[in-house]
């Protein structure tokens, strides 16, 4: 009966170091794994962040192309007003052209 218990406690042992094992192999798994996701989570929270500001850049640029468009309107009957020749209309919508900036 001595014998059998010892090879059951040696059994259980075994076992025991076993699922250590089992457990430290799992964890170090779990660590590999944790990384590739917090790049992922980075990279989700850089793309809405670009999509959110995309959306405010396109907003503002809608804002001012509606602006610029009022403007045009606006000087276009201000000109009409004026008894001025093609030529001398052609500059004075270049006194208000602007060259697009550069970068």
């Amino acid at each position: 009966a001595v014998v059998s218990t010892q090879s059951t406690g040696e059994q259980l042992r075994r076992a025991i170091l076993q699922k250590r094992a089992d457990i430290e192999e799992v964890r170090a798994r779990q660590r590999r794994v944790m990384v590739p996701m917090e790049v992922q989570q980075c990279m989700v929270q850089c793309v809405q962040g670009a999509e959110v500001e995309l959306q405010k850049q396109t907003k503002i640029l809608e804002a001012i192309t509606k602006q610029k468009h009022k403007n045009e309107l606006a000087l276009e009957a201000e000109i009409a007003k004026f008894s001025l020749t093609a030529e001398e209309r052609a500059q004075v919508w270049d006194l208000f052209s602007t060259p697009p900036a550069e970068e």
